[in-house]
């Protein structure tokens, strides 16, 4: 470029810089006005007048400053604004609203000066206002961006507190969440999955997956029960998935123990059927023949019937008396009476015995001890009834002084319980030998009733390993 383009250059630079006081004022990017004390506009920029839609005109001599004001913000300049202005002499960027000629609003930032004259009194207010419509609307998505945030958090801890497993996954397969049920559920941590694909994370996911395809809605996306293995245990689970848009949100909820209990109520019934009818046929049995032939028998032959049926109903009776006071332990409704007394009492008129009597061997001293007179009966008499049933030999009955307690054991010389079934012989309707094999019969409570009614007085139940045979204990605590 030569040193003329320069100076033409810089010629026309200068007559850009050279620009009036008035001109600044008027074209200003904030909006300006000026106004005696009592709020009669006197003066205003063209910036003002392009803001509101007034001419100058309808401005100045026309209009006070606050009747350029919104209500709410007419109200806070009487009340606040003008005060605080005659008492600070200035007042920085308040947001108010400005209101057009047309009624819409401009939201701006207001600062005020209040001019002395030589005797200090107050002449004049200089009154600038910013246009503050993107810094709104800024702060408007910044509230609302913090509300969703909120709503997210507040999301994320509801969901982190229900009972429901929820899996969101991408559409690549990817996992995007978990929350903390679904990580109990499948036994893993979020942390460890998050962002990896489901099928190498969660074990049978595959399966899983195929079992509940996506629906549209939740109303269209019912439940599907599927089996899972998890590590050495099999798992049920209820899926249902539903297709997000973006991927697909599976529920999970686990009904192992659902299922579980639906399997019991079906034991339950087979075992308690089984075990009824074998008792009825024989008191149906005795007392039909009684009936139609009993004149024609000799008195040892009805003296058996009789006994048949008294013994088969006997029979019958323990299985409701067993079947009755299960569900009431299960309900809460027995509770003990706790008292003190001799243990050998426990002993005495024990009725499912008195037949065997002979093959029970009793060693037992007199210890004092705290607890439930008929529960420890009820326990010893089932533990004497396993006993009995299992072995051909004689029932050990001792009763020892301890630390702290006394000890009840009944050892008996039977077929002795496998190790792998020790833990599970106090479990409601467990039976060691459920096909009857070996022609034991029972529906399972005996053990479980005597766990329940120990428990509740406070004293321990277990078994203790042996060779040959099986010993079970009862400690209670010393008086």
């Amino acid at each position: 470029m030569s040193e003329r383009d320069d100076a033409i250059g810089n010629e026309a630079l200068r007559s850009l810089l050279e620009e009036s006081v008035e001109e600044l004022y008027e074209h200003a990017p904030v909006a300006h006005l000026s106004s005696l004390v009592s709020g009669v506009i006197v003066k205003a920029n063209a910036t003002l007048e392009q803001w509101t839609g007034y001419a100058r005109s309808e401005l100045v001599g026309s209009k006070r400053l606050h009747d350029l004001l919104a209500p709410g913000a007419r109200i806070y300049y009487e009340t606040h604004y003008a005060p605080l202005l005659q008492m600070q002499g200035e007042v920085r960027e308040i947001a108010v609203e400005l209101v057009r000629a047309d009624g819409s609003r401009l939201p701006v930032l207001m600062s005020s000066t209040l001019v002395r004259d030589e005797d200090d009194r107050p002449r004049m207010v200089r009154t600038t206002f910013f246009d503050a419509s993107e810094r709104r609307r800024y702060e408007r998505e910044l509230l609302r961006a913090r509300a969703d945030a909120e709503l997210r958090a507040r999301s994320a801890l509801a969901l982190g507190h229900v009972n429901e497993g929820v899996v969101l996954v991408d559409p690549s397969g990817r996992i995007e969440l978990l929350n903390a049920a679904a990580e109990l559920i499948f036994g893993i941590d979020a942390a460890d999955v998050v962002g990896r694909a489901a099928a190498d994370r969660i074990e049978g996911w595959a399966e899983l997956a195929a079992s509940a395809p996506p629906a549209r809605t939740p109303e269209l996306a019912p439940a599907q029960v599927v089996p899972r293995r998890h590590g050495a245990e099999e798992q049920w689970l209820a899926v249902a998935a539903v297709d997000a848009g973006d991927g697909v949100v599976y529920t999970v909820r686990d009904i192992t123990s659902e299922r579980k209990l639906e399997q019991l109520r079906t034991e339950l019934v087979a075992i308690v059927s089984h075990e009824l009818r074998t008792p009825l046929t024989g008191v149906y049995g005795a007392a039909t023949t009684l009936l139609a032939r009993g004149d024609a028998l000799d008195p040892a032959s009805r003296q058996t019937l009789l006994e048949m049926v008294v013994e088969q109903a006997h029979r019958l009776g323990t299985i409701v008396d067993q079947i009755l006071l299960t569900s009431r332990l299960d309900t809460e409704e027995t509770r003990p009476d706790i008292g003190v007394f001799d243990i050998r009492e426990a002993f005495t008129g024990l009725q499912s015995a008195s037949r065997e009597t002979h093959r029970l061997i009793i060693d037992a001293e007199e210890i004092r001890v705290r607890g439930d007179l008929d529960h420890l009966r009820q326990a010893v008499t089932n533990l004497l009834d396993n006993a009995l049933k299992y072995s051909r030999d004689a029932v050990n009955v001792r009763v020892e002084r301890r630390d702290l307690s006394a000890r009840i054991t009944v050892s008996d010389e039977g077929p002795g319980i496998p190790s792998a079934e020790q833990e599970a012989i106090f479990e409601k309707f467990y039976r060691l030998d459920p096909d009857q094999r070996s022609g034991v019969s029972g529906i399972g409570l005996g053990l479980y009733i005597a766990r329940e009614l120990v428990d509740r007085m406070g004293g321990r139940i277990g078994l203790l390993r042996r060779d040959r045979g099986a010993t079970f204990y009862i400690d209670l605590p010393l008086a």
